[in-house]
């Protein structure tokens, strides 16, 4: 495995990053059983957040390992795996609401990792395709080969 340390790196961070978001989001989860206004905003919040979060991961990750792209759908499954463990462990207020929380959280976890994927491939392609114009421009007179006007004494 060619990107072994950069795999561990990430995925522990996204472990990290899984658990810190059901930390700071475990008061608010009450809120999707409401119902009506409520409970669409706070699952549209949850799913932009997974979205996000994972986005950001993939894309950063493609940039720097564009071969090892299946280490960001296990990144995606292990950030979302805490949220799950503690909706389905504790009882935080979703009755009727779990499976459609459960839904959007695993729907938007995937779905930004696939953007992200998506996305650091592009990103990483311009960034390939500027580095081959710019080497293909010639340098300016002074700088390709200075010392050769230099005098031999």
């Amino acid at each position: 495995m060619h990107n072994w340390q950069r795999i561990f790196a990430y995925v522990t961070g996204s472990v990290v990053f899984g658990l810190l978001l059901i930390l700071l989001s475990r008061n608010y989860l009450q809120y999707i059983n409401r119902g009506g206004q409520t409970a669409f905003l706070f699952l549209l919040g949850f799913g932009l957040v997974f979205l996000n979060l994972n986005f950001g991961i993939s894309r950063r990750f493609v940039l720097k390992a564009p071969h090892s792209k299946w280490a960001c759908w296990v990144m995606a499954f292990i950030t979302f795996l805490p949220t799950l463990f503690w909706v389905y462990t504790k009882y935080v207020g979703l009755e009727e609401w779990k499976s459609l929380f459960v839904g959007v959280v695993v729907c938007s976890a995937f779905l930004g990792s696939y953007l992200g994927i998506w996305r650091g491939g592009v990103k990483r392609e311009k960034y390939i395709r500027r580095l081959r114009e710019e080497e293909k421009g010639d340098l300016p007179d002074e700088l390709k080969r200075p010392h050769d006007d230099l005098n031999k004494n």
